[in-house]
């Protein structure tokens, strides 16, 4: 899994180095910029290498998934997050702040009470980690709005997460809401049978 991360870091890497971004020496300031934001340095932790700070960053992911949703704390959200907290769910909108979204984990897990999340990938650079899970659980609550099943969900995401000092800032979900609208029942693609 390590030798897959690599080969995809530095793919990506090699993308960041042919539209003009790069870094140069050990603690080079790396820029990131995306359509329409503007490029922010991510340094290395005072006193720490970048290195540690994207291993640091990479156990606290790690920590939030496993003590929110696999041991089904959802109540414990909020120690993961920054107060200005954003969660960003593409169709499903946009939740801010932490009590807010500390809430939306908290009714996913009331949900699925039984709910697991197997980290696939983890990766970092920078500020950022990204993870590939399977999140699966039995639908005993209202989940997004869609009432209560009791069937059997599971759904594939990529989640890329900003930290700033060690805490959540923001969370981009790209979750497959299909395969939720599809396992609850609430939705069948006419090309399934």
């Amino acid at each position: 899994m390590r030798k897959l991360q690599s080969v995809v870091l530095a793919a990506i890497l090699t993308a960041a180095t042919a539209v003009g971004l790069g870094a140069s020496g050990a603690m080079a300031n790396v820029k990131t910029a995306t359509a329409g934001h503007a490029a922010r340095p991510t340094t290395a932790s005072p006193g720490g290498s970048k290195a540690a700070t994207v291993a640091a960053n990479e156990c606290e992911v790690e920590a939030f998934l496993r003590d929110v949703i696999d041991e089904h704390h959802g109540d414990h959200a909020g120690r993961y997050l920054t107060q200005d907290m954003q969660w960003h769910g593409g169709t499903v909108g946009t939740v801010k702040g932490r009590k807010d979204v500390a809430g939306l984990f908290a009714g996913v897990v009331a949900s699925l009470p039984n709910a697991h999340a197997t980290l696939e990938d983890i990766f970092g650079q920078g500020d950022q980690v990204v993870v590939r899970v399977i999140v699966s659980g039995t639908q005993k609550g209202a989940l997004l709005g869609i009432p209560a099943t009791g069937r059997n969900i599971h759904w594939d995401g990529v989640d890329i997460y900003r930290l700033n000092g060690g805490k959540i800032s923001a969370i981009w979900a790209g979750d497959d809401w299909t395969a939720i609208l599809y396992y609850t029942g609430t939705y069948t693609a006419p090309w399934i049978h």
